[in-house]
């Protein structure tokens, strides 16, 4: 379970977010929505320990996550990335990118390195889809599960579909955090937690 406590987070100095708190328990699909620049991509790199809280704590069943030891918490995470360029580079290199300051890190050694090409071409819908059943099936035994606006490079059917792998998640107890801005997703939700309402 992941737990916000009154976090304020502030980017450059300017306040994004103030006196959030909200819980994404087992057993439940959490969406955070909002309109593009409100803050959401931020706040995962805060629940993630990228960033820290200006005010307020997170924790993970029960225990502080800050800066210094995220890293401990973020190996029951599985992170699944907004920019379909990263899906490509983790397939293409072998060696996943170091997760010291790089949120991306998160997906060390979730993806299979295959034959590397100097100019990957674009992933199709079907491809992401692919991506997602590989990293989910080999991320089992992870607990908390991250996604970045996955369906933004989707078609409809195939956002259903990846939706379903995420309900199975939630079905087993896993904690399944998501950020969308789509209807379809923000739907399906167990609890929605809208950032256009939050206090600044």
């Amino acid at each position: 379970m992941l737990e916000v406590k009154d976090v304020s987070i502030a980017a450059e100095e300017k306040i994004l977010l103030k006196n959030l708190s909200f819980m994404a328990k087992d057993g439940q699909l959490t969406c955070i929505t909002g309109r593009s620049g409100v803050g959401k991509t931020t706040l995962l790199r805060t629940l993630m320990g990228f960033m820290p809280t200006k005010e307020g704590f997170v924790s993970v069943d029960g225990e502080l996550l800050t800066v210094r030891s995220a890293h401990v918490y973020r190996r029951m995470m599985t992170y699944l990335p907004q920019e379909c360029k990263m899906l490509t580079r983790q397939l293409i290199v072998p060696e996943a990118p170091s997760c010291e300051e790089d949120e991306y890190g998160v997906w060390n050694n979730l993806l299979p390195s295959v034959t590397p090409e100097s100019q990957p071409e674009p992933l199709s819908s079907e491809d992401i889809v692919r991506l997602t059943e590989l990293t989910l099936q080999k991320a089992e035994d992870k607990q908390i599960f991250i996604v970045d606006e996955f369906a933004d490079h989707l078609l409809p059917e195939h956002t259903r579909h990846v939706l379903d792998l995420l309900r199975s998640l939630v079905r087993v107890g896993k904690t399944v955090l998501v950020v969308s801005s789509q209807s379809q997703i923000v739907g399906c939700a167990d609890q929605v937690i809208n950032l256009d309402m939050m206090e600044r």
